[in-house]
């Protein structure tokens, strides 16, 4: 009876044993066919796929699909300047799919050492201790009060309607534009590396930054004053040399 008991024993042992080693084998097997082929990214603009395929990786732990799924759509995943979210899709065990949704960045003000970057409705949506390419420095705004993730408090509010069209514009005609400033008369200048170029005050600048487009690549690498205040459709500008 005893020894029948101790055979019994062995047999369950051994069957535990065997299902331990069938699930590590399982864990080995599905953990290289879940490792990561394939990584599509969907409607980025500010970093390029190749950055953002990166980002996700260095997210993960050994370079597991499933892994960087679940962390994604339950955890906690990696915050990375100017983006709101990235929406991962498991497209097959071993591909994902990744929908990039942007910040809407119009602007940046340099404040206190640090650069902090705007939305449409001036609420501040990150920073940085360095400035990045392709958004405009704004100056010459009179703010009170400046905080993460909070609408950014100014003397002349209105001025972030004009920042919105502003950077619109410069988008839309692909211009370089370093800062956008505002004097106190609320007159708008823009500086494209080391032309200063005056737009006046006016309700809106399509004409003037279409016609910017034009003009830039036959000032390029030069230095003076590019005056537009007063232009209007089929009128003449004129640049002025500096030394």
């Amino acid at each position: 009876m005893r020894n029948v008991q101790k055979r019994k024993k062995k047999i369950k042992t051994k069957i535990i044993l065997l299902i331990l080693a069938l699930f590590a084998i399982g864990l080995v097997v599905f953990s290289q066919l879940s490792r990561i082929q394939d990584i599509k990214i969907i409607g980025c603009e500010r970093y390029s796929e190749d950055e953002i395929k990166d980002i996700l990786m260095s997210d993960t732990r050994y370079e597991n699909s499933i892994y960087l799924y679940l962390k994604y759509k339950y955890g906690e995943p990696k915050q990375v300047p100017f983006i709101e979210y990235m929406d991962v899709k498991l497209t097959s065990i071993d591909t994902l799919t990744v929908h990039v949704y942007e910040k809407s960045i119009f602007g940046c003000i340099n404040y206190l050492g640090d650069y902090m970057y705007f939305d449409k409705d001036g609420i501040v949506v990150d920073s940085s201790s360095e400035p990045y390419e392709g958004i405009p420095i704004v100056t010459g705004l009179v703010y009170e009060k400046m905080i993460l993730t909070e609408k950014i408090v100014a003397q002349k509010d209105e001025l972030f309607d004009v920042i919105k069209d502003l950077t619109r514009l410069i988008h839309k005609y692909e211009i370089d534009i370093d800062t956008i400033h505002f004097q106190s008369n609320n007159e708008v200048i823009l500086y494209n590396d080391k032309i200063k170029i005056l737009l006046g005050k006016k309700d809106m600048y399509d004409e003037q930054i279409a016609e910017l487009k034009n003009m830039l690549p036959n000032i390029k690498g030069k230095k003076g004053t590019l005056h537009m205040e007063n232009f209007t459709t089929g009128s003449k500008t004129y640049f002025e040399i500096s030394e």
